[in-house]
């Protein structure tokens, strides 16, 4: 297949690197400079201590000719990336944002595109312009939320790569709250208190913080089975524990977080419900602060 992924960060690298075994890739980016850099040399993982390139092509604009898509931009940057989008053949999209923000933007959108959205349970770090490390591996739990048949592509995403495993959804909803409450307990808090995600579990504390912003966010979502799901963000935490979550470097690097992704959603769905969210609002809070200073 002919893969297109929008995005250069972590997650863009990330996937081009592990479909470039058996399709031709090309990464789509907001810098020539980048696009350059990686038509140029490709993507490099580092991982242990060596280094593994994978020729990818690298482009500034979203051109034609995919067969498939993956948007790994974060919610905010979607409102430049869909008109161009829209330009394109109908084709099957795959959007890979954390939160669920972006799904009333998605439902909002009038396109012919076959619509689905991912779930990205790996760690992956962004070196340099095109080279990542995978600091943590899971599978990709995707569903679809706006197409007709699935069959097709569930085929091709079977045998992506051994350590790059895909895991098909029949409910894009609970699949996407599970993620999100997994990134509402350990991003802001990590961001926060400026430690890696396994000392949420270490510290009685912290851990207890976590356990309140969690009955939060499990509430707000109507979470089916809440224990399993406190049990999923524990051994998350555990699985990552010497990870820099997303929120904290993007705090530490002065860049925009997915505060409104994330945190911004649940409060937007606890106001609609009439529920109280002090905890994701102070969280909330804090986090724009340390956007602004």
């Amino acid at each position: 297949m002919r893969i297109g992924v929008v995005g250069g960060g972590s997650i863009g690298l990330l996937f081009a690197y592990y479909f470039s075994f058996r399709h031709q890739v090309t990464v789509i980016t907001r810098r020539r400079e980048q696009a350059e850099a990686i038509q140029e040399k490709g993507i490099r993982l580092v991982e242990d201590g060596n280094e593994q390139t994978a020729e990818v092509m690298g482009k500034a604009e979203l051109g034609s000719g995919y067969d498939l898509l993956f948007v790994a931009v974060k919610e905010h940057q979607l409102a430049a990336v869909l008109p161009e989008l829209e330009k394109a053949a109908p084709l099957d999209i795959v959007f890979l944002q954390n939160g669920m923000a972006h799904i009333p933007v998605l439902e909002n959108w009038r396109t012919t595109h076959r619509i689905y959205v991912g779930a990205v349970e790996h760690g992956a770090v962004r070196v340099d312009d095109r080279s990542f490390r995978h600091t943590g591996k899971g599978a990709v739990k995707w569903s679809a939320f706006r197409s007709f048949s699935a069959d097709r592509l569930k085929k091709e995403l079977a045998s992506v790569h051994e350590a790059f495993p895909f895991t098909w959804c029949d409910d894009w909803h609970q699949m996407l709250a599970g993620k999100l409450i997994v990134n509402a307990c350990i991003n802001p808090l990590t961001a926060l208190l400026r430690v890696k995600n396994g000392r949420l579990v270490e510290a009685p504390m912290y851990l207890s913080f976590m356990k309140l912003v969690f009955e939060e966010a499990s509430r707000i979502l109507a979470i089916d089975d809440p224990e399993t799901a406190w049990e999923n963000v524990l051994s998350v935490c555990r699985k990552t524990g010497m990870n820099t979550s997303s929120m904290l470097a993007d705090v530490l690097n002065r860049r925009r977080t997915e505060a409104d992704a994330i945190m911004g959603y649940l409060l937007k769905r606890a106001k609609e419900t009439g529920r109280d969210a002090p905890h994701l609002t102070f969280l909330y809070d804090s986090i724009k602060a340390a956007e602004e200073g």
